[in-house]
């Protein structure tokens, strides 16, 4: 009898689920014909549907990138793996995860993956909902964003984020806005009106005086750096300080913290200090049986400190998780684990850089890549065009 299967949510994570889980034939447009012929699995997806192509947001700032670029129907994809789509919101997991409530109707499985998004630490500064914009809310609220920017003619404006830093490792999306502040610098200059703005970056994960490549480039920009600042509360047309000094800020672009979702706190898995779910080395939610989460949703064990929440990451734990689910279905004991990295490229635009850093000292991709020059966009950019056309046609 087959193994019914079911994955919650549709990003990155539960799509790296899907490649390392599904032996893909050597004529990936069969797939779902030879799926359909033999196979162990009945799967089922759960989700919205779209995929967004979040590493590819902070252009939104340039107009390189625009919705129709970064957001992709993903249904094509599923049915060409004969997996089933039910589009709708997961309101609760029980049963020790053999039951997924969505729509009003229970789904049985025999193993479970959850690969859904965060939720986000909006709460810990006051105000951060009214009068913020943030990267990390998809491509609308960066188009509403860019709205703002293109009406104004001189202004002062901050970016920052915050990381959640309960569960051992940097939980948040400090990289992204890093990008955000070089692509705005980039952006004001290409209307000729950089002159009129101020830009501050802020955050109170950074020391104040630190030092690096990051730093540096940005100083080179006359972006203000206010390292170690975090506001007391936004507000209309700025921020407080702890002291209940004004800071005016005209337009702000900030990530909070990431911590796991309502699911996550209200259902039957187990949650780390940082609220989000508590899995072990092998990617297996601690206390359950053939459950298994990767990506923004899921905390580490033993993590170093400077482990991020990125797609790179989410690949790697997913494909831990794959190959651990099939062996828990064989009934054997999981024994893949994963390497920690943070593998980026920063696009500034007129320039760029390659931050990486790894658990076992690896370099990306055998060190045939410079780790700062301006090629390095087309180096990113190619990244992305085959991932994308992965995603839609193969």
């Amino acid at each position: 009898m087959k193994k019914e299967i079911t994955i919650i949510g549709n990003g990155f994570a539960s799509l790296f689920f899907i490649q390392y889980f599904l032996a893909l034939p050597f004529f990936p447009f069969f797939t779902g014909f030879f799926r359909r012929l033999y196979s162990r699995y009945d799967i089922t997806l759960i989700g919205n549907g779209n995929f967004t192509y979040f590493p590819a947001i902070p252009e939104f700032i340039t107009r390189k990138k625009r919705t129709r670029d970064v957001c992709i129907d993903i249904r094509p994809f599923l049915r060409r793996r004969n997996i089933r789509f039910v589009e709708g919101a997961v309101t609760d997991i029980r049963d020790g995860g053999r039951t997924v409530i969505a729509n009003g109707e229970a789904y049985k499985n025999d193993a479970l993956f959850i690969g859904i998004g965060p939720a986000f630490l909006e709460d810990d500064i006051p105000g951060t909902k009214e009068h913020t914009f943030s990267p990390c809310n998809g491509p609308d609220e960066m188009e509403t964003f860019m709205s703002r920017l293109e009406s104004m003619n001189t202004g002062v404006i901050y970016l920052g984020f915050k990381l959640n830093r309960q569960d051992g490792f940097a939980a948040g999306r400090g990289g992204q806005m890093y990008e955000c502040a070089c692509l705005l610098d980039f952006a004001l200059k290409e209307r000729r009106g950089r002159d009129n703005f101020e830009i501050h970056f802020f955050s109170p994960d950074i020391e104040p005086g630190e030092t690096g490549g990051i730093t540096d480039r940005m100083r080179e920009r006359g972006i203000i750096l206010d390292y170690g600042y975090e506001p007391a509360e936004f507000v209309a047309g700025g921020m407080l300080d702890s002291d209940g000094a004004f800071r005016q800020a005209d337009l702000v672009l900030y990530s909070p913290g990431i911590t796991g979702s309502r699911l996550v706190r209200e259902s039957c898995l187990s949650v780390s200090a940082g609220g989000q779910i508590d899995v072990d080395k092998y990617g297996q939610v601690k206390g359950l049986s053939n459950v298994f989460a990767a990506g923004d949703c899921a905390s580490h064990e033993n993590p170093p400190p400077w482990v991020p929440h990125q797609a790179h990451m989410a690949q790697f734990r997913s494909q831990a998780a794959a190959k651990n689910m099939q062996a828990v279905l064989k009934g054997t004991a999981p024994d893949r684990t994963y390497r920690y990295e943070l593998s980026c490229i920063l696009n500034m635009e007129n320039d760029a850089m390659w931050l990486h850093m790894a658990s076992d000292n690896k370099p990306p991709f055998w060190n045939l890549f410079p780790r700062h020059s301006k090629k390095l966009i087309g180096v990113k950019n190619m990244f992305e065009r085959l991932y994308l056309f992965y995603l839609r046609y193969l």
